[in-house]
């Protein structure tokens, strides 16, 4: 009798967590709507020690063809703003979509697909919020996250 009630409670807390799990969203009506010909992208990070060691570089990049020997990189920079009354970051991507690169002759004359990237962004790595970015459509958005050895060099 005793272990049936046990076992019933423990049930019923299974229950209550996985109900709890399921319902848990995050909001982000606070953050402004996508405008016209935009998306909104949102990073979300993973909670690590230390975080302060931690940085994120954002990439806003477009897929097309270029040649296989040339450096190529897309016009365009993120702005920072401030959603009103709330306090939290977000940032937009503006760009007029033109691709420029080396003029280096290329041997084979072939052409590849790839994602020609912008000037990246660097931000602080934050677990708590996400990071939201504002992309014109048909662009991509990647990131990497970057960490710093915690033992500083002394200069002599």
């Amino acid at each position: 009798m005793k272990l049936r009630k046990v076992f019933s409670v423990l049930a019923l807390l299974m229950v209550m967590v996985t109900f709890a799990q399921k319902n848990m969203k995050i909001d982000y009506s606070m953050y402004p709507k996508a405008k016209d010909g935009y998306e909104q992208k949102i990073i979300t990070l993973k909670p690590q020690a230390n975080e302060e060691n931690y940085l994120v570089e954002i990439f806003a990049g477009k897929k097309t063809k270029v040649d296989s020997c040339n450096q190529f990189f897309l016009s365009g920079s993120f702005d920072q703003k401030t959603v009103d009354s709330w306090g939290y970051d977000y940032f937009n991507f503006e760009t007029d979509g033109n691709i420029a690169g080396t003029l280096m002759g290329c041997f084979d004359n072939k052409s590849v697909e790839k994602i020609v990237h912008a000037q990246s962004l660097q931000t602080r790595y934050n677990s708590k919020l996400p990071i939201v970015v504002y992309v014109p459509k048909g662009y991509t958005l990647e990131y990497r996250i970057w960490k710093a050895d915690e033992k500083l060099n002394i200069v002599k």
